[in-house]
């Protein structure tokens, strides 16, 4: 969210100050194997919290089992330490699994306490449910989002067949698009104002308006969201004024809702459990607790957003740490945010995609995965776009055993 990025704006500055280096750059075949490696697990990791989504599903369930995943795959790569150095590559989350439903925006991420079953909230059929997580290897990142609508169990298959319509196609419908569309217009020398356009001029075909405070971001080493962004908004006073580079790494997030003017919340009643190190704040620690959390937390996450019940899992001492840590602001609150019409619904994709070195092209990190089944009565009445999206694009793939590859194809993944 912009204004959650304003709070984590010293902090992000001064990394995302430092001048770029020879070793960073994507024309690296190394670095570029990295993005693929952290792409490939976001991707796995993602598909299997997809694949969970089903009536009875409890939302802090899959939060686990998508944040397991990710360290799972991460630890099985760079494993032994580099030839030039004596320590693991390191690896691991670099944003939470956050699982949003309906009419919630960002940052859902419950705990599965008991105590927390409230919070958690269980899936049921005709739920719209949006599904971010991120990885990175050796600070390199990738991360994806993807909408489903959830069908009913398969006892009722003429409604597990039927394909979802009305407001919640039509707000699906649009995302995707303008996701797809945005990945396409990634490319150097292109402005960047297009993607502002084009992503309205989807919103607008489909009734529906882009979502106040969200953004797409570039990406750089160790950082999530640099201060290069588009905004997702319909206001001609925040369309951005860049353009694409060479080698540049963007995280496309397109986040529409059905209703309402496009404006989002802090939530009053979804507790906040994601967190990010703010490195600007700087505190002599009282507890011994707060000094091993924060050790661990340093270890395991870095710089990146995690959510605290993670290191909860540690034991009782380091929830007493985590909270000395929340209250001198090492740690930042990245809150849960919801739609400001409560019967809104919320639809939202994400790719990571680079601007391929030499030819400038976009090349696509995240896989597409394929389309919710809706059907929309409306459509794009724009050649331009509609030309646009019939065009094929990059993808890279990764290979554990053998590095990387990149493939030229559509953009479907057929999983």
């Amino acid at each position: 969210m912009s204004h959650l990025a304003r709070k984590l704006q010293a902090s992000a500055m001064a990394i995302d100050g430092a001048p770029t280096t020879a070793s960073d750059s994507l024309a690296d075949p190394a670095v570029m194997q990295k993005y693929q490696l952290a792409a490939s697990i976001a991707n796995d990791a993602l598909r299997a919290v997809l694949t969970a989504c089903v009536p009875g599903a409890r939302v802090s369930a899959l939060c686990r089992l998508g944040d397991e995943a990710v360290a799972r795959a991460a630890q099985a790569v760079f494993s032994r330490p580099g030839k030039t150095t004596q320590q693991p590559v390191e690896r691991g989350c670099a944003f939470p699994t956050c699982v949003c439903v309906n009419a919630v925006v960002a940052n859902h991420a419950p705990a599965d306490a008991p105590a927390d079953a409230d919070d958690g909230g269980v899936l049921a059929a005709g739920d719209v449910v949006k599904v971010e997580l991120g990885a990175h290897v050796d600070g390199f990142i990738a991360t994806s989002a993807h909408t489903l609508v959830v069908v009913a169990d398969t006892a009722a298959a003429e409604v597990a067949t039927a394909p979802a319509r009305g407001r919640v196609a039509d707000v699906v419908c649009a995302a995707y698009l303008a996701c797809e569309a945005a990945v396409r217009l990634v490319r150097a020398g292109a402005d960047a104002r297009r993607v502002f356009e084009t992503i309205n001029t989807i919103a607008q075909a489909f009734d529906v308006r882009p979502v106040e405070g969200t953004a797409s971001h570039q990406i750089k080493r160790f950082l999530l969201e640099a201060e290069t962004a588009i905004v997702n908004s319909v206001d001609p006073e925040n369309a951005p004024d860049f353009i694409f580079g060479t080698g540049e790494v963007y995280s496309i997030n397109i986040v529409m809702t059905s209703g309402g003017t496009g404006a989002c919340q802090e939530s009053s009643t979804l507790r906040t459990t994601v967190h990010q190190r703010d490195v600007s704040v700087v505190c002599a620690f009282k507890l011994k607790s707060s000094r091993a959390a924060f050790n661990a937390l340093t270890q395991s996450y870095n710089v990146f957003p995690f959510a605290l019940q993670r290191l909860a899992d540690g034991g009782p001492a380091f929830k007493i740490g985590l909270a000395e840590l929340v209250r001198s602001g090492v740690l930042a609150p990245r809150p849960v945010f919801v739609a400001a019409d409560p019967n809104a619904f919320v639809a939202q994709f994400k790719a990571t995609v680079a601007v391929a070195p030499g030819s400038g092209t976009p090349l696509r990190l995240t896989a597409a995965f394929n389309p919710p089944y809706v059907h929309s009565d409306r459509s794009i009445n724009d050649a331009g776009i509609e030309a646009l999206l019939k065009q094929d694009i990059k993808i890279a793939k990764a290979s554990r055993a053998s590095g990387a590859e990149v493939s030229a194809g559509t953009e479907m993944d057929e999983s």
